[in-house]
């Protein structure tokens, strides 16, 4: 008996057994010396661990009081766990946001052919010609207007770490439709969606290249331009995680098992540039590596699965002993293949530097790599890649593309945003307007800030407590000769069974400090201070049957 006791106290705290014991119907039980279940916890646990020993006797006469003190040790050991506040962590959240751009009426009968265009300001960003292809859309042979949506986003400065000429230069988000007339019907002819680079406050792309580190907006979030990659013709843009300086030796963790790992810095022996070696690792093992020059005009990039490193300069400190590297580091990349579908009929082309207030759209899928005003950048057959767009190439004949009534709507990229004719005036006159109804998933860390459709989160703190579970060594049942008498005592007790089968109850009886017989109800007793200073719990009953009941009330009620 003794040795199976043991044996079910070291082993059975975690809770395997209770699950059994509580399918078993539990009745009235008489209560002594407290009111309320929550008042014996603190009796059983203390600080996370057992506060108590689970004591049976050593000569009981029905196993029942065995699996009673088991089921009870199981419980208390399903109770001990730390509890903290959060000071880690992330949250999953949905952006919602709506807008609509002004109405603008357009007549069938006086123009055969125009175009809506929307941007985040129309005052700074108007937009006076789309070049799509071969084929120019503008003032002189369509009719066009500009209106601001405010969903759309604007980053002020794509370049974070002013290293290239791109410095002050904004990134923005632009949406148009060519709208053609079909049978005195509006038949849409070109959805289109375009993040460019441009000057400072306004609508010009002459000067302006889409190079690695660079930020620009993308369907309402922020993306670091990662690569652009002359060989699969794709352009690579990574979520940031980390903007900043990693000297020699140094790693990043970027989560999911990757590093970020700055190697080596060598300093230039003779001028020039000074050369890095970057290692991505995946659970410490080397998965890319690059060992390559270096500098503000030709970044070095690394990428490896889904997360990228771009090194935009480095350098040794002056006593010459330790190297430095400037980087960005971004994890969820995502490639956009030029001339692939990116979602429904919409597919992905280059915006190449064009004249001001205009957006000139690339087929050409070849992507090259060239020098402009000394730094590498990248060019297609139209010209210096400046932006990215989504384009459907709709025909306004097809009954699907028709906007005839009112309320009839067309959505562009994943519903980033909609046209809609508001109303019909007469037979030919239509009043329409672009408008936006957006939710958005984003996720952020603990104090870090992430913008999403022109909303900067930030997420200070989780307002959560964490629950880790405790290692438990010692086993918490004991028999009744083990710890010999309740002056001996060291700690609480839960004693199972009545005088008749654990001889501390009996002690307790004789004391009278409690009248149990072989009449008494199942019955759960607090009585304080009475073990050596240590308070006692006794949970027992008139037979094994009403002792069994007790302890099924004190399992479930804890």
């Amino acid at each position: 008996m003794a040795m199976s006791l043991k044996k079910i106290g070291s082993l059975m705290i975690g809770g395997a057994m209770v699950a059994t014991a509580l399918a078993s119907g539990v009745s009235a039980v008489e209560k002594i010396g407290f009111t309320d279940y929550k008042e014996l916890k603190d009796e059983l646990v203390k600080d996370g661990q057992p506060n108590c020993y689970v004591v049976v006797g050593a000569n009981v006469p029905s196993t029942m009081d065995v699996v009673s003190a088991a089921d009870i040790a199981a419980k208390i050991g399903s109770l001990c766990y730390k509890e903290s506040e959060l000071t880690t962590g992330s949250a999953d959240l949905k952006v919602h946001v709506s807008a609509d751009a002004s109405k603008v009426e357009f007549n069938t009968s006086a123009n055969n052919t125009f175009y809506y265009a929307v941007s985040p300001d129309d005052g700074d960003y108007p937009i006076s010609t789309i070049v799509y292809g071969s084929t120019t859309y503008n003032t002189t042979n369509t009719y066009g207007v500009t209106r601001t949506l405010s969903t759309l986003v604007k980053i002020d400065d794509v370049d974070l770490k002013s290293t290239t000429y791109e410095n002050d230069d904004d990134g923005i988000e632009l949406g148009f439709y060519v709208l053609k007339n079909e049978s005195y019907e509006l038949g849409v002819d070109l959805v289109g969606y375009a993040s460019v680079i441009t000057k400072d406050g306004a609508l010009d792309t002459s000067d302006t290249a889409l190079i690695p580190g660079l930020e620009i907006p993308f369907l309402g979030q922020p993306y670091i331009i990662v690569k652009l990659d002359t060989d699969n013709d794709d352009i690579l843009l990574g979520k940031l995680v980390y903007n900043g300086v990693l000297s020699e030796g140094e790693s990043y963790d970027l989560g999911n098992g990757y590093e970020a790992k700055i190697k080596a810095v060598l300093e230039p022996t003779s001028g020039g540039t000074a050369k890095v070696d970057v290692q991505i690792l995946k659970d410490g093992k080397v998965i890319a590596e690059k060992f390559d020059t270096v500098s503000n005009t030709d970044p070095l990039v690394v990428v490896g699965n889904s997360v990228g490193v771009v090194v935009v300069n480095a350098y040794k400190n002056v006593a010459q002993t330790t190297g430095y590297a400037d980087v960005y580091l971004v994890n969820n990349i995502k490639t956009l293949h030029l001339g692939d579908k990116y979602e429904g009929d919409y597919k992905i082309y280059a915006v190449v530097q064009s004249s001001p207030d205009e957006i000139k759209i690339s087929k050409d899928t070849d992507i090259q790599s060239t020098t402009y005003d000394g730094y590498k950048v990248y060019k297609t057959g139209d010209g210096i890649i400046c932006g990215i767009a989504l384009v459907d190439d709709t025909d306004p004949t097809n009954d699907d593309n028709k906007l005839g009534s009112k309320g009839d709507t067309f959505s562009a990229v994943d519903d980033y945003f909609k046209f809609k004719v508001d109303d019909k005036i007469g037979t030919d006159t239509y009043k329409v307007y672009v408008y936006s109804d957006v939710t958005k998933d984003a996720k952020v860390d603990v104090g870090q800030t992430v913008s999403v459709l022109n909303a900067d989160i930030t997420l200070n703190k989780i307002c959560a407590e964490s629950i880790t579970p405790v290692t438990l060594t010692a086993p918490i049942a004991k028999l009744d000769t083990e710890i010999g008498s309740l002056d001996k005592a060291d700690k609480n007790l839960v004693l199972v069974g009545g005088p008749v089968a654990n001889k501390l109850t009996k002690e307790l009886v004789d004391m009278g400090k409690l009248q149990l017989n072989n009449t008494s109800p199942a019955t759960i007793a607090l009585i304080k201070g009475v073990a050596n200073g240590h308070d006692v719990i006794v949970v027992a009953g008139g037979d094994r049957e009403k002792t069994r009941e007790a302890a099924l009330a004190l399992i479930k009620n804890l």
